[in-house]
């Protein structure tokens, strides 16, 4: 009787592995897309908008904030219940999963447990009969195969959109991701916005003689040019 009670409790606790297990992977992806599609997003904004350092201190912590909170949620909880510590379904609960997925068995397999429970400080030969029927009937059940990890195939969906996102912006213009991550990892600099334009010295001889006049020529490039050029020698301009 001992044995067969066992038999059943041991496939429901493979279940109850299964299912944490299954919540572990749907809650890496999860967290993969939440904390990349944010930090992402996060690295463009601050390309285009340059917030000073009080702000991107603000950022950082506020990602760090919601990354902590998604990785606990979706990975720790999951992973410290895989191995059954702290509180976790009971089998009751897994029954009821179970029979969501095996509809012919969820009364009896909720009624075994009752009656194993209510047998417990008893020695009521009738109810061990009546366990023991009803284990040997639910047998052949494959409780574990009421949940599907494959499944979670279809969530990789949304795990595509930062990565395409992550691609698209760095075709379109790589400094993007590598100037906008900087700033937000160190967020305690000041950076200062780079100019819109870029002075090319066109000269290919930088030597003159003492006292004699030299021409210094520049070429200026950008998105936008400057109305003049100045350029400062100690302090002469």
């Amino acid at each position: 009787m001992e044995e067969q009670q066992h038999i059943l409790l041991q496939k429901l606790d493979e279940f109850v592995r299964k299912y944490y297990k299954n919540k572990l992977v749907r809650g890496l992806i999860y967290t993969f897309t939440i904390v990349f599609l944010f930090f992402l997003s996060l690295i463009i904004l601050e390309y285009f908008g340059n917030f000073s350092s009080k702000t991107r201190t603000g950022i950082f912590f506020g990602f760090l904030g919601i990354a902590v909170v998604t990785v606990v949620n979706y990975i720790a909880i999951p992973l410290i219940k895989l191995f059954k510590l702290g509180k976790f379904i009971d089998y009751e609960t897994a029954a009821q999963i179970i029979g969501t997925h095996f509809e012919s068995v969820k009364d009896k397999l909720l009624n075994t447990l009752q009656l194993i429970k209510n047998n417990e400080n008893t020695d009521n030969s009738l109810i061990s009969a009546s366990i023991n029927q009803k284990i040997n009937e639910l047998k052949p059940v494959p409780f574990a195969k009421a949940i599907d990890i494959s499944k979670n195939k279809k969530y990789l969906k949304y795990a595509a959109i930062p990565l395409l996102l992550f691609f698209v912006v760095l075709f379109i213009n790589a400094s993007i991701i590598k100037d906008g991550a900087n700033r937000i990892v160190n967020y305690n600099q000041e950076f200062i916005p780079e100019a819109p334009f870029q002075f090319l010295v066109m000269n290919e001889n930088m030597e003159v003689v003492e006292n004699e006049d030299f021409n210094l020529l520049v070429k200026v490039t950008g998105q936008k040019l400057p109305n003049e050029v100045v350029l400062k020698v100690k302090n002469n301009s």
